[in-house]
C-alpha cells in the first residue's frame, strides 16, 4: 500500500498492518486490562508480545482534538444533556487498512454510572482527511438532539444534527469549504458557525502581465500560487434560504468564540489589524514580541475580542485592550446582558499613576455589561475562566492557568455578583449539592485509559469503559517518574521506559524524546504522534526518557536552548551513574520547538549523539528567519530576541554563536529529518542541503499531506516506524527483514559507509 510520502533518495517505503484486532466498544468490569511491564508473561496460554507501531495507531483515544493534540482531557471526556440525565464521549482509533481515522459517539446514561450499563454507541464515523470526523458536540435543549461538526470519507467538514431517540442524521450545511467551528443557542434557532475561505490564486492575468508586488505574503503562498488560511465567520437560522456572512473588525480564524443565551450577540477572537500604540506599553514580553515590527497586511499574534450583533450583523472592538499572551476564556451571564472574561488587559486611558502602572503590568478577570460598555475588574489573580453557572449565579475558575491547561489538580476560586460588585466565595458556599457525577478519563504513565465515573458527595469511582481492553495481550515497558540535576544545576523530572526484557547489569541504548511529560498520562508514543514512539522503542530494547519543557519564564530567550541541553546531559549523566544505559548509543528527537533544542544540541553538546531524528520544526536560524520575516514579523522579533538581535552587521557574529545551522560543520551524528508539507519542506530545507554538502549522513522524508500532528495512519506509520527502524539500525545494527524495506536499508548502509569513510580520512589527518 502507497504511504503518501516521498523520499528525496528516491525511495519507497511499504509495510504491512498489524493483525491486532481492537474490540473496543465492550465494558469491562475490572481493571484487568491494565498494562503489564514484563514480556512473557501468559494471559489464557498466550504470549504477551511487545508493543508496535501499529498498536497505536489502532488504539482508542478519546477523539476530542485538544486532546489529541497533546492537551489535557480535564473537563472535555463528557457533554451532558441540558437535563444531566445522559452524556456522550468522542472516542477515535486509526485503521491501517483504509487510512482512516474511525470516530465514535458514545452514550451513557447518567442513573446508570454506578450499576451495571453498557454505554450506546450511537454513531461512527470515518475521515479519510486530516480533520476529525466527529467534533464540537452540543446538545439542544430537548436532551435528544446533537448538534455536532461532521465529515464522512473524501467529503468536508459540515454540520450535522442526530436524534438519540430516532438514530436519524440530518446534514444542516452545505459549505463549499469544510467548516471549522460553530456555536449555537440551545434551541438550535441561531447557528454560527466559521468556514475555511476558499483558495484564492496569486496567478491572474494581470500578475500574468505585470508580475506581483510582494509585501507580507507567505513564501509558501507565493510559490504554491494561492492562499487561503483565514475563516469566515456565518449566522444560520432555520427557513433563511442562505446563510448570513458577519464582516469583523479584525481577521477570524478557528479561535475561541462564544454566543449569549438568548442568541443575540456573539464574542469572538479576532486577530488585531492595526493595534493602538498604547498597547506597547504593556509588560507582557510575548505581547510585545507580537507588537515589534507589526505590519498591518501580516496576519499577527496579536488578539483581541470583538462583540458582534448577530440581529444587525454590526461588529466593534469590546474594548481598547488586547488578551494576554497564554489565551483567554470567556462566560456569558444567564441572561445575556454581561460576559466574563479571564485573562485580558484593560485599557491605559486612567489617570490615576497607580492604576495605570497595574494595568501595565497585570492581566485581569472582567465582567462587560453590553447595555451600558461597562467593564467592571473581578480579580488580577492568575486564573482560568471555568464557566458562569445560570442556577447559582456562581463564576467557577481554577487558580494557575498554565497548570490548569496542562491538566493538574488546582485549587478552585468561585465568584458571586451582589449589587453590581464581585466578591470572593469559598467553595464550600459555592458548591453545595452536585448530584451530577465527575466524568473523567481515568489514566496514568503505566494505565491505559479508562472513562470512570466519580460520585462528588462521597468520591466512589465507577468504570465506565475501558478503551483498549486487548492491551492487557501487550507487554508494555515500565515507566518511572524519576528526577535529576540539569547541567546547570536545575532540577528536571521526565519520564523513563524501561526496555521490556531489561536484565540487571545489562546497558542500554538510550533514546531521548523531548517535549513535554506528564506522570497522569499514558502516552504509549509520547507527547505527540509525529515521530515519537516509546513503547515500541522499550519493546525493541531501548530506555527511552520523555523529558519536559523548559519553565514558561525561560521560553523565547537566550537561556531557554541552553536549559534544554543541560537537561539533556545531566539526564545522560544521570542513567550513566546508575549504570543503566550505554553512553556510546545515545539518540535524540526533536519535534515542532525543540527541533531547535536537538539541532543545538548536536552543534554545541559536550555529549556526542550517536542518531537523531527531528520533523517538522522551528531552529531559529538566519535560513528561517527570512522565510518569516516579511509574514510573520511576530515570528522574526522571536529569533531576533533569543539571539541578540537582527543577524546583520556587528549582529551576525552572535548568530553564529547561538544558530545551530552556522555549526552543521561540528555534526557528526546521522540525522533523520521529516518534512511535513510544502511549507515544512521550505523552512527545514537547508537542513538537508547543508548536511548534504558536508558530506554528512542525513536523510528526508517528504510526507506532502501531513499536517503538524499527524492524524492518517499511514502518514503516522511513516513517521513512527521510520523513527523506529532509523534509531535500531544505528544504535543496535538491527535491520527489518520485511522485503518492502529494502530500499530503505541499502540507503542507510550507504550514509553509514560514508560516514565511516569520513571519519578515517580525519583520522589519518
Amino acid at each position: 500500500m502507497m504511504m503518501g510520502c516521498l523520499l528525496l533518495m528516491n525511495g519507497s517505503y511499504l509495510t504491512a498492518c498489524s493483525d491486532l484486532a481492537f474490540c473496543n466498544d465492550q465494558r469491562t468490569e475490572s481493571s484487568t486490562s491494565s498494562a503489564s511491564t514484563v514480556q512473557g508473561r501468559t494471559v489464557s496460554g498466550l504470549r504477551k508480545r511487545p508493543v508496535t507501531v501499529a498498536d497505536s495507531i489502532q488504539m482508542t483515544r478519546l477523539g476530542d482534538i485538544d486532546y489529541t493534540n497533546g492537551e489535557s482531557s480535564k473537563g472535555i471526556v463528557a457533554k451532558f444533556s441540558p437535563d444531566k440525565r445522559q452524556f456522550v464521549t468522542i472516542l477515535k482509533k486509526g485503521n491501517l487498512e483504509a487510512n482512516t481515522n474511525e470516530y465514535s459517539l458514545v452514550l451513557f446514561e447518567t442513573a446508570a454510572n454506578f450499576h451495571s450499563h453498557k454505554p450506546k454507541v450511537l454513531l461512527s464515523i470515518a475521515s479519510s482527511s486530516n480533520r476529525p470526523a466527529i467534533s464540537n458536540v452540543h446538545w439542544l435543549d430537548d436532551s435528544d438532539t446533537i448538534v455536532f461538526l461532521g465529515e464522512h470519507s473524501g467529503e468536508l467538514t459540515q454540520l450535522y444534527s442526530f436524534k438519540c431517540s430516532s438514530a436519524v442524521l440530518t446534514q444542516l450545511t452545505n459549505s463549499t469549504t469544510s467548516l471549522t467551528s460553530f456555536v449555537a443557542t440551545t434551541d438550535g434557532e441561531v447557528i454560527i458557525y466559521t468556514a475555511e475561505n476558499p483558495v484564492s490564486t496569486y496567478l491572474t492575468e494581470g500578475v500574468a502581465r505585470k508580475g506581483m508586488a510582494v509585501t507580507a505574503e507567505w513564501l509558501g503562498d507565493i510559490i504554491r500560487g494561492n492562499h487561503g488560511d483565514l475563516d469566515s465567520v456565518f449566522i444560520k437560522r432555520p427557513g433563511k434560504a442562505a446563510d448570513t456572512r458577519i464582516v469583523t473588525q479584525g481577521r477570524t480564524y478557528r479561535w475561541p468564540m462564544s454566543l449569549s443565551p438568548d442568541g443575540k450577540h456573539l464574542l469572538l477572537w479576532t486577530s488585531a489589524i492595526r493595534p493602538s500604540d498604547d498597547w506597547r506599553a504593556y509588560e507582557d514580553r510575548l505581547l510585545q514580541l507580537s507588537l515589534g515590527h507589526f505590519v498591518p497586511s501580516a496576519a499577527a499574534a496579536v488578539y483581541q475580542y470583538e462583540v458582534v450583533d448577530t440581529v444587525t450583523g454590526n461588529s466593534k472592538v469590546l474594548f481598547d485592550a488586547p488578551i494576554a499572551s497564554g489565551g483567554s476564556e470567556m462566560a456569558w451571564s444567564p441572561d445575556s446582558r454581561s460576559v466574563v472574561v479571564s485573562n485580558v488587559h484593560l485599557p491605559l486611558d486612567v489617570d490615576d499613576t497607580a492604576e495605570l502602572e497595574l494595568r501595565k503590568a497585570h492581566a485581569f478577570l472582567v465582567e462587560y455589561t453590553l447595555s451600558s460598555e461597562r467593564v467592571a475588574r473581578i480579580s488580577q489573580e492568575d486564573l482560568r475562566l471555568i464557566g458562569w453557572d445560570s442556577k447559582t449565579g456562581y463564576i467557577e475558575c481554577d487558580v494557575g492557568m498554565l497548570a490548569s491547561y496542562n491538566g493538574q489538580t488546582t485549587p478552585k476560586v468561585y465568584f458571586q455578583k451582589s449589587a453590581d460588585a464581585w466578591r470572593k466565595v469559598s467553595p464550600a458556599e459555592a458548591t453545595g449539592a452536585n448530584p451530577v457525577p465527575d466524568i473523567l478519563l481515568d489514566e496514568g504513565m503505566n494505565k491505559p485509559p479508562h472513562i470512570v465515573a466519580v460520585d462528588p458527595s462521597t468520591g466512589q469511582r465507577s468504570l465506565l469503559m475501558d478503551l483498549n481492553p486487548l492491551f492487557h495481550m501487550l507487554a508494555f515497558g515500565r515507566v518511572e517518574e524519576i528526577t535529576w540535576k540539569g547541567a546547570q544545576g536545575h532540577e528536571v523530572k521526565g519520564g523513563l521506559y524501561w526496555p521490556v526484557n531489561y536484565v540487571v547489569g545489562a546497558k542500554y541504548p538510550l533514546i531521548v524524546q523531548t517535549h513535554g511529560w506528564h506522570s497522569d498520562r499514558f502516552w504509549i508514543d509520547g507527547p505527540y504522534t509525529t515521530g515519537y514512539a516509546a513503547q515500541t522503542l522499550a519493546g525493541k530494547g531501548f530506555f527511552v526518557l520523555q523529558l519536559p519543557d523548559p519553565d514558561f519564564g525561560a521560553l523565547v530567550t537566550s537561556k531557554e536552548m541552553s536549559w534544554a541541553m543541560a537537561a539533556y546531559e545531566g539526564a545522560i549523566d544521570s542513567l550513566n551513574a546508575r549504570e543503566l544505559v550505554d553512553r556510546s548509543r545515545i539518540g535524540i528527537m526533536g519535534f515542532s520547538r525543540t527541533c531547535w533544542y536537538v539541532t543545538y544540541a548536536l552543534t554545541h553538546s559536550k555529549h556526542q549523539f550517536a542518531v537523531a531524528a527531528i520533523a517538522d520544526g522551528q531552529d531559529y536560524g538566519y535560513s528561517q528567519y527570512l522565510v518569516f520575516a516579511n509574514s510573520a514579523p511576530e515570528i522574526a522579533n522571536a529569533f531576533e530576541e533569543i539571539n541578540g538581535g537582527p543577524p546583520f552587521g556587528d549582529g551576525l557574529s552572535r548568530w553564529g554563536e547561538h544558530a545551530p545551522e552556522f555549526r552543521m560543520d561540528r555534526i557528526r551524528t546521522p540525522l533523520r529529518i521529516q518534512s511535513l508539507g510544502p511549507d515544512s519542506l521550505l523552512i527545514e530545507w537547508h537542513w538537508y542541503s547543508g548536511l548534504s554538502r558536508l558530506g554528512k549522513p542525513v536523510e528526508l522524508i517528504y510526507i506532502p499531506d501531513g499536517t503538524h500532528v499527524l492524524e492518517k495512519p499511514w502518514d503516522r506509520m511513516v513517521s513512527q516506524q521510520g523513527n523506529v527502524d532509523w534509531f535500531c539500525f544505528w544504535l543496535k545494527g538491527e535491520e527489518d527483514p520485511d522485503p518492502t524495506k529494502a530500499e530503505q536499508y541499502v540507503r542507510w548502509r550507504g550514509l553509514r559507509k560514508g560516514q565511516e569513510e569520513a571519519w578515517k580520512t580525519n583520522a589519518n589527518r
